[in-house]
Order: C-alpha cells, then structure tokens, then sequence
C-alpha cells in the first residue's frame, strides 16, 4: 500500500529515473536492448520480460506493479528477519518492518532501483536461513536458490552479500558452503558481464566523455549522509549496543555499508566507490537497528508504547512528504540540503527524467516533432530523456544524446545530417524549444 502511494500520485506517467530511461525501454523492445542488459546483471529485466509475456500488460504496467510486489516482497523479508534472526514477537516484528521501509534510504531506492530492492528481499531472507543451525538439505537447497537470485540481481547488492557471507563463515566457523557459492557464482557472473559488455554505442556518442563530478566532493557526501541517516543514528546505536549475537549477519554488511559510505576520507577525489550508494545502502540497514533501539526502549525502559507509535508516526509523515510532495517543494529538510544532494537523487520520488509536472511538456513536444519534422529526422538532446525518445518517437526518427547536445547537433550537421536540436527552458513557458541545425 505505501508503494502504491507516490505512484497514484504520479499517475499516469511512470516514476524514477532508471524506470523511463531503462526497466520500460527494456521491457517494450527486450530482444533491441538485451546485447546491453545482458552486461548489466540482467536477472531482473528477464523477470519483467517473461511478467510481459505472460499478461500482456504494457511495459508500464509491468514494471509498476512488479516494484509494487517487490517492495511489499521486501517489507515481509524485514517481518521475517525480525522474526527469526531478531527472534521478536509479531507485534514488535510488524512494527520494525513498518518503521524500515518509510525510511528515505529505503523510498530513495525503490524510486528506481528495483533490482536492489529486489536484491535485498532475497539477501534478507538468504540471512534467515543462514543463521539456522539444523538447517537441513531442504533448507540448504532454498538457501542457495536465494543465493543465487541476491548474486545474480545486482551487482552492488551481491558483492555486499558476499563479502558479508565471507566474514560471518570466518567470524562464526559456519556457513562456508554458501558462502564459497555465492562468491563462485557472483565471480563468474562478473566475468561473463564484462565479457558481454559491449562497445561504446554509436547513439551515445559524446555521453561518455568525463562528466563533471565537482558534486561528488565530501561536503556533499557528509551532508547526503546527514539528511539520510542523521536521524536514525542515535537509535540505531542503541540497538547495536542490545542486539544479541545473533545478529551478527546484521551487523557485518552495516559495517561494510558504513565503510564504503566514509570511502571518501581516503579516496576524497574519485568517485569509483559509489559512495553514495553505500549511503543509502547503509541508511537501510541502520533502519533495522534504528527499529529495534525503539523496541528496546519499550521494553526494558517502559516507555510508553504511545511514544514509540509517536515516533514512527513522525518518521512515517517524513517518508510519505518525500514520496508524494512535488518535485519543485520538497520536504524541508530535503529542500535545505537540496544544493547538496540533489545529484545524489530526488528529494521527492515526485520525478523521472523531469518533474512529474512537466512531463506533459514533454509529451507535447514529441508530439510536435512528430509531426512537423521529416521521418528520418536526427533529433539531438540530453542523455536524461532517452527514454521518453524511444517510447514516443515515430517513424524511423532517431534520437542522439549528448554531454553537451549543441556540439553533437554542429558535428552532425557538418556532416550533412539534418539535425534538430531540442534545449530544455525552465524558466521559459515552452519549456522545450527545437531549433533545426541546418536553418541556424
């Protein structure tokens, strides 16, 4: 229900930006875009494609209420971690599972990245049966099935996974089996990625030329950080401290999450580390924590469990500003810091390529190029609004984007390619103006 939210408030136009420029096109045209998504762990693009296949919905569709289950997969894996590895009552499971998945760090991913959150159910539940001490060959057989589906939805998310398996078989002598099989098979499906990983594409030319990271700077990170996780830190290290050892499974991807999150006070200059990622990454598993800090209080502090219903409700009115409030007036805290994390990610999930405001602009320009350009025309414009191109284009139009589109436009029109170039004015009415090359 809660996923269900932002995407009612976004209706009918799609959600997150790897959602428009990526999961739809992928789905629409899979046999077009599948020498790149094989490259790219393409686990759960297959997914969606036999999901396709099988009800014949649009690709909309289908990746909307795929993440939808996902997420809903995602929040029962939480109930069952608090359940079986935390070994809470209902109640107290229910209620760490509600105050996990209204977190930021936990929203900001299902904004887009649906694989993670995909990958993250799995691991979640892989970590159930792991810390399982007769678990028997039922057990192990669903344990490596769960494996493989974490190894093989992410990259990101897999290689946390193996190296958390890794350290827990070191730390508590148990679980070597899986742990030299996720690493096993996480190793040949990176060999066989790369491998499959082809050449810069000829539409792209320019869009991988060295991008400006003045952004990607540890004052930012920090103040990401900050936003992310500032209000989650003082609980969670109160459920560290009265988590029991079982929760060793926890604790070790929380420390390998924090690390890459700090990566940046060794390596202050690169952006390699994704350090950004592991931000959010690591804000979800502080959630856990965070949780079971209030938990604790309830117990053995007697507080009062309207308190604790207090403090979810306020987490839960943050979660829900930054999942339905418009892009242009995000949440105050969000709005504050907005200079400094906004190419991080959205600070409202109210956004694809654009503000969800603006995607009828879009729409009506496609339309116009439609019409008033001829059918083999190169039209040349920003790498963001892809995807929106690839949808809505017709006839043998063809979009090519660009770091800098202008340069792309002249170098084409050098050429004797009739070009049209489209700029984005956002503080003009027609946000959207489409010069033709040739007539400059």
């Amino acid at each position: 229900m809660l996923r269900m939210v932002p995407e009612l408030a976004a209706y009918p136009y799609p959600m997150g930006y790897d959602v428009i420029n990526y999961y739809i096109p992928v789905v629409a045209h899979f046999e077009q875009h599948w020498p790149v998504a094989a490259s790219q762990f393409p686990l759960y693009v297959i997914i969606l494609h036999f999901v396709n296949l099988a009800t014949g919905l649009s690709a909309h569709s289908v990746v909307t209420a795929t993440a939808i289950i996902m997420f809903g997969v995602f929040g029962s894996s939480v109930f069952y971690i608090a359940r079986s590895l935390l070994k809470l009552g209902v109640g107290y499971s229910v209620f760490l599972a509600v105050f996990v998945i209204i977190q930021m760090a936990v929203l900001r991913t299902a904004w887009d990245l649906h694989r993670d959150i995909f990958a993250l159910a799995t691991m979640m539940l892989a970590f159930c049966l792991v810390s399982r001490k007769d678990i028997g060959w039922k057990g192990l057989a669903a344990l490596l099935a769960l494996s493989s589906l974490t190894v093989a939805a992410d990259r990101m998310i897999g290689a946390l996974f193996c190296m958390s398996l890794a350290a827990y078989a070191i730390a508590a002598r148990r679980a070597v089996l899986p742990a030299v099989f996720s690493t096993g098979l996480f190793s040949a499906l990176m060999i066989a990625s790369y491998a499959a990983a082809p050449g810069i594409e000829p539409n792209a030319a320019g869009a991988s030329a060295a991008a400006s990271f003045e952004f990607y700077n540890p004052q930012n990170l920090l103040i990401l950080f900050a936003v992310i996780n500032g209000l989650l830190v003082v609980l969670a290290a109160i459920g560290l401290m009265h988590m029991k050892n079982a929760a060793l499974l926890l604790k070790i991807p929380l420390v390998i999450s924090l690390a890459g999150s700090f990566s940046w006070l060794a390596f202050p200059d690169t952006a390699l580390f994704v350090a950004d990622r592991w931000i959010i990454i690591a804000g979800i598993f502080l959630a856990i924590f965070a949780g079971y800090g209030i938990i604790h209080l309830i117990r053995n502090l007697k507080v009062k469990p309207a308190v604790a219903g207090s403090v979810l409700a306020a987490f839960a009115a943050v979660g829900l500003a930054y999942a339905v409030i418009p892009h242009d007036s995000p949440f105050v805290l969000y709005a504050a810091a907005r200079a400094s994390i906004e190419n991080f990610g959205p600070v409202t999930m109210q956004f694809n390529a654009l503000d969800i405001e603006d995607n009828d602009e879009i729409l009506s320009t496609i339309a116009e190029i439609n019409e008033d350009t001829e059918p083999d025309a190169v039209i040349v414009g920003e790498k963001h609004w892809r995807g929106f191109m690839e949808m809505y284009l017709e006839g043998q139009r063809t979009y090519r984007f660009s770091n800098d589109p202008q340069v792309l436009a002249e170098a084409l029109d050098n050429k004797g390619e009739h070009a049209y170039l489209l700029k984005f004015n956002p503080n003009s009415p027609d946000l959207f103006v489409i010069e033709d090359v040739c007539r400059r």
